[in-house]
């Protein structure tokens, strides 16, 4: 109240992820932003720690990701106040949701070779090895960067890692499909609050963890576990009745 903040920045409204319109907002205005880290936990969240209520919020979030997209609060809109690194986060954070058109089609690609019994690289040479090398060693450092920056366990890690794929490839895709309706078509979708975990007061906090709910955002993860898992029964098939069995190329 009476600030300089309030005048000229305040909290932005009007957008699903409502902080990154103010983060970005307030950077194009030539705010500085610091990040801050108290040697005793500062706050104390609550978060939906069952698999269909989390992505669920993923979707959400995700879903306003592709309306800012769409939206002059595009980095690529901002002023001359805004650095090129900060440029380079706020955009990461817009197209994040447009990997799951890339995830989709790569996680049908194992499946694509074994019923066509071709496989995607025609030549596995020492340049294409070499190049693959480097990027999984690459990923690998940052992976050992964030474990360390964030002060999480490996295991704590893994399972965020296979959360990142399911939610690739559901919540992230719905949410490109939704936000593209919304800003070519006009049609709005309404959200429910996500519901929390369970209260500290009661037998078990984790009791939500276990519980199975379905959604329609399950359908695109086990539809390509199923075609891959048929895909390898044709392969191991063909390569039994064939007249000369190719292990190797099966492999």
């Amino acid at each position: 109240d009476k600030t300089e903040w309030g005048d000229s920045v305040g909290w932005i409204y009007g957008s699903v992820t409502k902080d990154v319109v103010t983060d970005y907002r307030m950077h194009n205005r030539g705010w500085r932003s610091i990040y801050c880290i108290t040697k005793r936990d500062a706050f104390l969240g609550t978060a939906p720690i069952n698999l269909t209520d989390r992505l669920h919020q993923v979707l959400r979030w995700a879903t306003g990701s592709i309306e800012i997209f769409f939206s002059r609060n595009n980095a690529h809109f901002a002023s001359s106040r805004m650095k090129f690194l900060q440029r380079l986060a706020h955009l990461n954070f817009y197209v994040y949701p447009f990997t799951s058109i890339f995830l989709i089609v790569y996680y049908f690609l194992p499946a694509l070779s074994l019923f066509s019994g071709h496989f995607i690289i025609q030549n596995l040479n020492v340049a294409f090895l070499t190049y693959l090398l480097v990027i999984t060693l690459t990923l690998t450092m940052l992976s050992l960067l964030e474990v360390k920056w964030s002060g999480i366990g490996l295991e704590e890690w893994w399972r965020n890692e296979q959360f990142w794929l399911i939610g690739g490839i559901s919540a992230h895709l719905a949410a490109v499909l939704q936000g593209l309706l919304k800003v070519v078509a006009g049609i709005k979708i309404s959200f429910k609050l996500t519901s929390k975990s369970a209260a500290e007061d009661e037998e078990d906090i984790y009791a939500d963890l276990y519980v199975v709910k379905w959604t329609s955002l399950f359908i695109p993860p086990l539809t390509i576990i199923v075609v891959n898992l048929i895909a390898v029964a044709v392969g191991f098939s063909k390569t039994i009745y064939s007249p000369i069995r190719q292990w190797n190329k099966l492999l």
